[in-house]
């Protein structure tokens, strides 16, 4: 029996095969927010010009999957959730059921995969009010300039980053655009975390890594290369997390 997020996964995965096609954060005590880099500070390499191929996954309604899986890099993820960080996990499996579904909804209707909701889990356990030394802000650690590209207002009365409806739209929006550039998920969660030019530089002079290549071969910071087998083991286990050792969690009913 699965936890609801892990339904979640399940049943959004079927949502949006039918939708009409138009078109380490907190949870690691040893990483915090505020170390990570995040893709506001390079987002004009986001509203450039777009190939035929970018434009063509922008404007896709649904995005593929993601293929995680279980590397010596994710097993270490593994085990430390399974071992050490067992606490960390129970919470985020015992999160308000009505948010994630919510959240889980939203990406639906973007056509973002529901397994990327373990970012915000990594990010900062899923707690609206995050806030990182760096200025980051909310769950999915928004920097103000990522924030505002993406729609959501950022003043002294305001700010949209806390909200988390608000904040998970303009989240599944950045992960499409990152996926529309880059093409690979893993990739992906690089960029979310070390910005799209700085992957996006590493790739220009390895054209042909993937992410674990250019993880192993130091080309990537420290922080991105623990922040994206975290971001994938803890996808692995809200989808199933009996098979990790961990109690699923029902949603009541009535």
């Amino acid at each position: 029996m699965k936890t609801l997020l892990g339904r979640l996964f399940l049943a959004a995965s079927v949502l949006v095969m039918v939708l009409p096609s138009v078109g380490c954060g907190f949870i690691s005590r040893g990483l915090g927010a505020g170390d990570l880099f995040l893709a506001g500070e390079d987002e004009d390499s986001l509203s450039g010009p777009n190939s035929a191929h970018q434009l063509s996954l922008q404007t896709a309604r649904v995005l593929p999957k993601p293929d995680f899986g279980v590397t010596p890099e994710v097993q270490l993820e593994l085990d430390r959730f399974m071992n050490s960080d067992r606490g960390t996990v129970e919470r985020v499996l015992q999160h308000n059921s009505d948010q994630l579904e919510r959240m889980g909804e939203v990406f639906a209707g973007e056509g973002v995969p529901t397994e990327l909701l373990s970012v915000a889990a990594v990010e900062s356990g899923l707690n609206p009010k995050a806030a990182s030394p760096a200025g980051a802000r909310g769950m999915w650690q928004f920097m103000r300039t990522t924030a505002q590209l993406y729609g959501l207002k950022v003043t002294s009365g305001r700010d949209d980053r806390l909200d988390p409806e608000r904040s998970t739209q303009a989240a599944a929006k950045h992960l499409r655009d990152l996926f529309a550039k880059f093409n690979d998920w893993h990739l992906v969660l690089a960029a979310y975390n070390a910005g799209s030019g700085a992957v996006g530089k590493v790739l220009a002079r390895n054209s042909d890594a993937d992410f674990w290549e250019l993880a192993r071969g130091g080309q990537l910071p420290g922080e991105t290369r623990r922040f994206v087998p975290r971001v994938i083991a803890l996808s692995l286990i809200v989808g199933n997390p009996s098979r990790y050792g961990f109690s699923p969690v029902s949603k009541a009913v009535g």
